[in-house]
Order: structure tokens, then C-alpha cells, then sequence
């Protein structure tokens, strides 16, 4: 009998211990789940204003490519190629008197040109996102507090983009469906052909005055042809009209191109228009700084209503260019040329609160400026490594005081290893005629000294690494 019990009571004790574990394992889920339901609200409340943690089935390793690049580069040159420079003034870049000297003497610097990383992704078949950030060891000029300052430098004329995201934009394209794609974002605008930190030539005229660098919107088609083209719009600078802030979408234009390639040559030829060329990255860092004195700037004489007014334009200059590059087996060359349809008031002198007699706005303004050149290059093998030389002539009219008329260079670059490429270049600029655009205010103070006469004759060493 007492065995019996002791069997029942076994059998008991199985048949419950499952209900009992069933029971206890719900109630640690349900806890679980109240748990992780209250770690989801802290994770919610700390990362409120935090978007994003997105994810891909695949990793990020399948979508995303990140690659870098950086150039340091050496100068010494016997007299300044840039030949005018602001004077600081009170933290200002005043007008009055005499803000602008002639550079002299010799010069040379270390720079850090630009260190580059590139984030580039493929959300899916169609669509592509690109983004970009940039450091560059270029400080401004004291004063200067535009979009694009002017770079407190002798030797280069590029200007310090003071945002270090450099570009940042959506393409949506599937061109095995169709040869349209739509493209929305920051990015260089397709005015022009050229590399924003080329050795040497991110220095040539033709570049500084075709670079732009917006939030654009652009529509575009690549045939298989090899025809293209696309359309484009972005905001541009504000201007006096609409009283120095008023932002809005009033600067655009177009490009059409084609190209050709087989095995042993490449063609390309591509023309563009935009509607005002005062947007580009180098006249934006004279045209935007926001500390400009301007009163009292044509008799030189203090005044009591002085106020700072930004140097913005007053009125729109559309230009055009022209571009073309032929490369047969190891010899290349490519030309620019660029030209204004309008002619546009000089930067500095814009915003006047005291009227210009007819017979002196020419003083103020460019007459229609006009930039064009060419580079002739060959690449050849040297030590078992891929080496480019290569020569180059710039011209420019209508521009003394902002840039040479006159420039030609020779470089070479040569491949140490893969990612890793050293340059060594020779360059003579030349300004216009002493005195050539100067500006007199109406006592003979100098406003403007115009050009220098002056040569500069430049070396330049470039140590350019890329890594992915």
C-alpha cells in the first residue's frame, strides 16, 4: 500500500512539473517583455533628435565603399604669384584708403592642400548616395567671414571653403532602364571639366573661374552614344536687390557634351552655360565676406554713416565655356576657354551709398572678362613606374588685380606605388601691366592698385596619397 503511494505520488509530481515549468517560463517571458519595452523608451528618449542606425540584411560592407585622399604641398617661388593682397584693417576689409599692396619679396610654405574622405553607397539598383568631407590647412584673411574666405596665402589663389563637408548628394539613375538620372544635393555643378585638388592645375584660371560648389538640383541623360548632357539649378549668393539675405533659387544653367573612347583613344568635347558666374567658389570669397566698409570709399575721407555692407553683386553675369580633351595612347592635351556675356562690377566695389558718376562705372566693372588655355601631357613608363609630364599655358583679359594675365607651367608626376604619387612642377605667372585696372578715389587716393608688372616663377613639390 505504501508503495502504491509513493508511485502516485511520482507520477504526480511528473505530470505537474511540466505545468509548473510552462507557468514559470510565461511569466519570465511577460517580464522580459516589460523590460525590454521600458529599455526601448530610454533608448527613445536619449536618441529623440539622433536619426538614423539603419541597417542592411547584407552589412554595410556590401553597400558601402569608404576611400580617402590627402595632398601636402611644399612652395618657394622668388616673388608671390599672388601679386595683390588685402590689408587687414580693425578686423575689416576696408576699402578706404589704401587696403591693397603689391606682394614682394620671396616666399614658401608647407600646406596641407586638402585631406578628403569619400563615403560612396548603393542603396539599391536605383539609387546611389556620395558623400564627402574635406580639411584643408588654409586659414582666411583676419576679417573675412564670407561662405568662401579669402585664403591668407601669397601662393595660392583657391579660396578656404570654410564647411569641411564637401559634398553630399542622391543620384537616382538605372541607366540599363533608361539614360535619365536625377541628381540632388551638395556638389561641384557641371560647369566646366576638371578636378577640384589636380596637382597644378586646381590653380589655373580657367578652374577657379568655372568651380562651383552648391546645393543643386539636376536633371540629366548619358546616352550610350556617348552623348550627354543635363540641366541644373541652385540658389546662388543673395543679392543687394534683395537686400543682402533674401535666399532664394535664382541661378542655374546647362552643359551638353559627347565623348568617345576605344582602345588606343579617347575624345570628349562639352560645352556649358550658367546663368551668373559670380557664384563660383573664388569670386564668392571676395563678393560674400561680410565685413566690407564701404562708405565714404570714393573721397578716402572718414564718415560718419559708415556701415558694413556685404560685397554683393548687384546684377547677374551668365558666361559660357568651351572644353575639349584628346588622348591618343600616351599623349593627351585639353584646352578651356571661358567668357562673360555681360560685363559685372569688380569685387570690393559693388555697394556704394554715395553715387558713381556715368563716366567712372568702367573703373568698377569688368569688361567682359575672358580666360582660356591648354596642357599638352604624356605618360610613360620610368623605374617600372607610371609617370605623366606634362606643360601648360594660361590666359586671362579683363581681370588685373584678381588674377594673372599670364601663366605656364611644367609638371611631372610620377607613381611610386599604387596609392602613392609624388609631383614636382615649375611655374611663372605673370601680372598685368603696373597700374593696369587701378581705381583712384576722388582726392588720387589709391582704391585698387590694379596690376604689378611683376613675375612670380614658382617650384612646387606634391606628395598625394590615396587609401581605400
Amino acid at each position: 500500500m505504501r508503495f502504491k503511494l509513493i508511485i502516485f505520488f511520482l507520477f504526480a509530481l511528473g505530470v505537474s512539473c511540466p505545468a509548473l515549468a510552462a507557468s514559470i517560463y510565461v511569466i519570465d517571458r511577460y517580464q522580459q517583455e516589460i523590460m525590454q519595452e521600458q529599455i526601448n523608451k530610454m533608448d527613445g528618449l536619449l536618441g529623440r533628435n539622433q536619426p538614423g542606425g539603419f541597417d542592411q540584411p547584407c552589412g554595410w560592407k556590401c553597400r558601402i565603399n569608404l576611400s580617402g585622399w590627402m595632398n601636402t604641398d611644399a612652395y618657394i617661388t622668388n616673388t608671390p604669384l599672388v601679386f595683390s593682397v588685402v590689408t587687414p584693417f580693425n578686423d575689416l576689409l576696408s576699402v578706404i584708403g589704401t587696403p591693397f599692396n603689391h606682394t614682394s619679396n620671396r616666399a614658401s610654405d608647407l600646406i596641407l592642400n586638402n585631406a578628403n574622405l569619400f563615403v560612396d553607397t548603393r542603396v539599391n539598383n536605383w539609387m546611389k548616395a556620395n558623400m564627402s568631407f574635406v580639411y584643408t590647412a588654409l586659414s582666411g584673411v583676419a576679417g573675412s567671414q564670407g561662405v568662401y574666405q579669402i585664403p591668407n596665402s601669397f601662393l595660392i589663389y583657391q579660396p578656404v571653403n570654410s564647411t569641411k563637408l564637401d559634398t553630399a548628394y542622391a543620384t537616382l539613375q538605372h541607366f540599363n532602364v533608361s539614360p535619365v538620372y536625377l541628381r540632388i544635393g551638395k556638389e561641384y555643378v557641371p560647369f566646366g571639366n576638371y578636378d577640384p585638388y589636380s596637382f597644378v592645375t586646381s590653380e589655373n584660371p580657367t578652374q577657379l573661374l568655372s568651380t562651383i560648389n552648391a546645393t543643386t538640383a539636376q536633371l540629366g541623360f548619358t546616352m550610350p552614344n556617348g552623348l550627354y548632357g543635363s540641366i541644373y539649378t541652385f540658389p546662388g549668393q543673395p543679392r543687394i536687390s534683395d537686400g543682402g539675405s533674401t535666399r532664394r533659387i535664382q541661378n542655374g544653367g546647362v552643359n551638353l557634351g559627347y565623348t568617345y573612347s576605344d582602345c588606343i583613344s579617347r575624345i570628349n568635347i562639352d560645352a556649358g552655360y550658367v546663368a551668373s558666374i559670380t557664384d563660383t567658389n573664388f569670386l564668392s570669397s571676395y563678393y560674400t565676406n561680410k565685413n566690407i566698409e564701404v562708405a565714404g570709399v570714393l573721397t578716402g575721407l572718414p564718415n560718419p554713416d559708415q556701415t558694413n555692407i556685404a560685397g554683393l553683386p548687384d546684377q547677374k553675369a551668365p558666361a559660357y565655356n568651351i572644353n575639349a580633351t584628346f588622348q591618343w595612347g600616351p599623349l593627351d592635351i585639353s584646352g578651356q576657354y571661358i567668357a562673360t556675356i555681360r560685363n559685372f562690377r569688380k569685387p570690393f566695389f559693388l555697394a556704394f551709398p554715395v553715387p558713381i558718376t556715368p563716366d567712372r562705372i568702367s573703373e568698377f566693372t569688368f569688361q567682359k572678362p575672358k580666360l582660356w588655355g591648354f596642357e599638352l601631357g604624356l605618360t610613360f613608363p620610368a623605374i617600372a613606374n607610371q609617370t605623366r609630364l606634362a606643360v601648360g599655358y594660361q590666359a586671362t583679359k579683363h581681370l588685373a588685380g584678381i588674377l594673372p594675365i599670364r601663366k605656364i607651367y611644367v609638371d611631372y608626376l610620377m607613381n611610386i606605388s599604387q596609392w602613392f604619387d609624388v609631383g614636382v612642377a615649375i611655374i611663372q605667372n605673370k601680372d598685368y601691366n603696373l597700374g593696369e585696372g587701378q581705381i583712384l578715389g576722388d582726392n588720387g587716393v589709391s582704391l585698387f592698385p590694379g596690376g604689378s608688372g611683376n613675375k612670380s616663377t614658382l617650384g612646387q613639390i606634391r606628395a598625394s596619397i590615396k587609401f581605400a
